[in-house]
């Protein structure tokens, strides 16, 4: 036993490259899979505890008669797990000099007992004293805002300097940094001081046993009918997605992203590990002949090979199991830092390491058993009989036509190629899937660049000035008549942008639009069916948000819509791709007619006369010049440009994170093809002796192995570009999913800048993939070479 000890400690320290190498994949596919793990287990936990610790509501509803609510009996109902009032203004914060954004002013009852939708201090006070606010930490990303300072607000035309007694953090609201607005808490006092609206009209509501959006909805409809008896009217029913939150999607977009190419990655690896474990038995071929010829039995080899393998594995799992949990942390902090909640989880389960360990253990025997079976199960004869010189391949090649016409070098580097299929197909499709997953990321990217640019497209506005009430349309207009640099004003009802979506509504809370069916500032993509036309009932389009709040709502079908007090029929002509809020579009004569019988806007687009970049900021600051004085209650005053770029900071992290894995994914295939280059090179030792005692020069072997290497990588990255293409597709049509809701897709594209990257950068790798191991061949004196065992 002692001797078997000497062997493998000898074996592992004679070739310490390649025992590095071994070590090197195995910690990679390790690495890959742990750092998978880790992610996923704290992310996925993290973001749900953060947004379950603050009780989100199950609804949000909306009165002028809650007056008349006895709060007191409403909690003691069964059903009702807690409700509260919490007010909610949006209104305007200055965050740098003559910069204006949305606030998300909430009114709160009691910060010592609140129940629902909590926040958690972070600086300066918990309790804000009257007059104060708090801000949400992630606003301060985004302003110059911070505690202890003051903070102009713009409610209409009153301006009021607050102080910011404190920063809190409220995990259950989308990051300000990429929606670029402020969320900012208060008692009612300064809530009604502030906004000069009435408080106690916003119910928020959590209830019992609920496990689906179904089961809350007939909650909320049988509360409605008590309400009614009351002589309590709701103006609007909000019921968001149970459990989740807003930017969830971005979540499970990036977790699928990093599970899918990362898994690949990790198999890319077991491939690589399960070569070079293959080249480290070729190489002990004659040993193991050597072995049984002495009396050394078939399981005492194995056992030999199995502890060798076992080492490599202790090795790889000391190096990668330590980088896995680091890097799972830095992945998990990062996302956490651009959807804005803590990472909680500080200590990982117990399971999670024994997963990693074992894996380390077990990884390495599973992918070199199929090796080390296959060469403890050779012949005594065969084994003895082995020198790494093996006949040509035969085939259609030899002796053709085409081979005469070919020069001697490069037929003899496609007759060595195609010695080892079997090795050789594994070599071409890892590495042809590594170019294909590293080309789909461009495309991918592509896709969602084509989503911005039918974002950009489909505005064809210069500035929108949202307004948080209707009013009529010349009080509106007035203001901006002399602003020199406006070809035009229209005005909707609605707005366009997400935080408009419910200035108008259904009173379910899905946002209507009411524009005029024939503009052409807006003209999104459309998914299926058209747009809308004058007919008898209304027509309506929804986005796919919308329609997946509707199900069982067709092309062709009917709906009523409840607007207030209003019911409004109105059939569905056709659905538009859309990265917002659930929308309705609906020509605006048609909706005044029935629910806006006084003409009322909230919305005004700016078209300019000149529309360079400075010239359209200008006209910004000079509606913003025109707003200061007025009485107009302003949402936002926001560029097109800005409006674009709200869309690209939620896009951004997902971009990055494609090239960045993706690129990971190319360079694992790389190290395969290397390793499987080397193991050729290794395995024909002796006929590089052999060549080299006839007259080839350390030049000749080189280029040979050169070309060798150049012919599977050319025909690897042939077959990536094509694989790339089917891959593109189905990777476009799950995040489109992902992002856009179900029965979304992103449309492909191809990426022009990513095919030239693709090639160029495979071929680099794949020349240095075939180089290196070449250049170590050339190395090999023919003494050494004609002695190989």
């Amino acid at each position: 036993m002692n001797m078997m000890y000497k062997k493998i400690y000898a074996d592992l320290r004679s070739s310490p490259g390649r025992t590095l190498l071994v070590i090197l994949a195995l910690a990679i596919g390790i690495w890959g899979m742990g750092g998978i793990l880790v992610s996923y287990v704290i992310l996925t936990q993290d973001l749900k505890s953060n947004f379950i610790n603050t009780h989100p509501p199950h609804a949000i509803l909306t009165s002028v008669d809650f007056a008349r609510l006895d709060l007191v009996a409403l909690h003691k109902k069964p059903e009702i797990e807690s409700a509260e009032f919490r007010d909610l203004s949006l209104q305007r914060i200055e965050v740098h000099p003559n910069d204006w954004i949305p606030l998300w002013l909430f009114g709160v009852e009691d910060f010592n007992r609140t129940a629902l939708a909590i926040t958690y201090p972070q600086t300066g006070v918990t309790i804000p004293p009257q007059g104060t606010m708090l801000i949400e930490r992630d606003g301060r990303l985004i302003s110059n805002l911070d505690s202890g300072l003051l903070a102009k607000v713009r409610a209409g035309s009153k301006v009021r300097a607050v102080p910011i007694s404190g920063i809190n953090f409220d995990p259950a609201q989308a990051p300000a940094t990429q929606d670029n607005f402020i969320y900012a808490y208060v008692d009612k006092p300064t809530f009604t001081d502030i906004s000069g609206e009435p408080i106690n009209q916003r119910l928020i509501l959590r209830l019992r046993n609920v496990k689906t959006k179904l089961e809350v909805q007939a909650a909320i409809d049988q509360l409605q009918v008590e309400f009614k008896l009351q002589g309590i009217n709701l103006k609007a029913i909000n019921i968001p997605k149970l459990n989740e939150h807003p930017h969830q999607w971005q979540l499970n977009t990036l977790m699928f992203l990093q599970g899918g190419i990362g898994m690949l990655a990790f198999l890319m690896g077991a491939v690589l590990v399960s070569q070079l474990m293959a080249s480290i038995l070729a190489k002990q071929i004659r040993q193991i002949g050597i072995f049984k010829a002495i009396g050394a039995s078939s399981r005492q080899i194995l056992g030999m090979y199995l502890l060798m393998t076992l080492l490599l594995g202790i090795a790889a799992g000391v190096v990668a199991i330590p980088l896995a949990v680091t890097t799972g942390y830095a992945f998990s902090y990062f996302v956490a830092s651009k959807l804005n909640f803590e990472i909680v989880t500080q200590h990982l389960p117990l399971y999670l390491y024994f997963t990693l360990i074992a894996a380390s253990l077990l990884l390495p025997i599973a992918l070199s058993w199929p090796s080390i079976r296959r060469g403890i199960k050779v012949a005594v004869h065969d084994a003895l009989s082995d020198y790494g010189v093996s006949g040509y391949a035969s085939g259609a090649i030899t002796g053709s036509k085409l081979s005469s016409r070919l020069p001697r070098g490069l037929l003899l580097a496609i007759r060595n190629s195609l010695r080892q299929k079997k090795r050789l197909a594994i070599t071409v499709l890892t590495m042809a899937l590594g170019v294909a997953i590293f080309n789909t990321g461009f495309n991918v990217r592509e896709s969602l660049a084509l989503l911005l640019a039918d974002v950009k497209n489909s505005m064809q506005h210069d500035v929108q000035l949202a307004l948080n009430e209707q009013i009529p349309r010349e009080q509106a207009t007035t203001l901006f008549r002399e602003i020199a640099n406006v070809e035009r004003i229209e005005t909707w009802n609605g707005g366009r942008g997400e935080l408009q979506s419910r200035i108008i509504s259904t009173i379910s809370g899905i946002g209507i639009v009411a524009l005029p069916y024939d503009t052409n500032l807006f003209r999104p993509r459309i998914i299926s069916g058209r747009w809308l036309n004058i007919s008898n009932p209304p027509e309506v389009v929804m986005n796919q948000q919308a329609l997946e709040l509707y199900p069982n709502l067709v092309l062709g079908s009917t709906q009523t819509l409840q607007i207030g007090n209003n019911a409004l029929t109105v059939q569905l002509v056709g659905v538009v791709e859309e990265l917002e809020k659930p929308k309705i579009y609906i020509d605006q004569a048609q909706y005044d007619a029935v629910a806006n019988p006084g003409h009322a806007i909230n919305s005004l687009m700016f078209v300019a006369k000149d529309k360079s970049y400075d010239k359209v900021i200008e006209l910004k600051r000079d509606i913003e010049a025109a707003i200061a004085p007025s009485k107009l209650n302003v949402l936002h005053v926001m560029s097109q440009a800005e409006r674009v770029k709200v869309i690209y900071d939620h896009l951004n992290i997902i971009l990055s994170t494609i090239v960045l894995l993706s690129l990971s994914v190319l360079i694992v295939s790389a190290l395969g093809m290397a390793s499987a280059t080397g193991i050729n090179i290794m395995e024909r030792t002796r006929e590089i002796g052999l060549l080299r005692a006839i007259g080839a020069t350390p030049r000749m072997i080189f280029q040979l192995f050169v070309i060798e290497g150049m012919i599977i990588s050319v025909t690897s990255i042939l077959l990536g570009l094509l694989l790339a293409w089917p891959l593109s597709m189905l990777a476009s049509g799950i995040f489109g999913t992902l992002m856009l809701g179900e029965g979304a897709t992103l449309r492909y594209a191809f990426s022009v800048e990513g095919f030239l990257i693709t090639l160029l950068t495979t071929l680099v790798f794949g020349w240095l993939a075939s180089r290196i191991p070449a250049q170590k061949a050339t190395g090999v004196s023919t003494r050494e070479a004609l002695s190989y065992e």
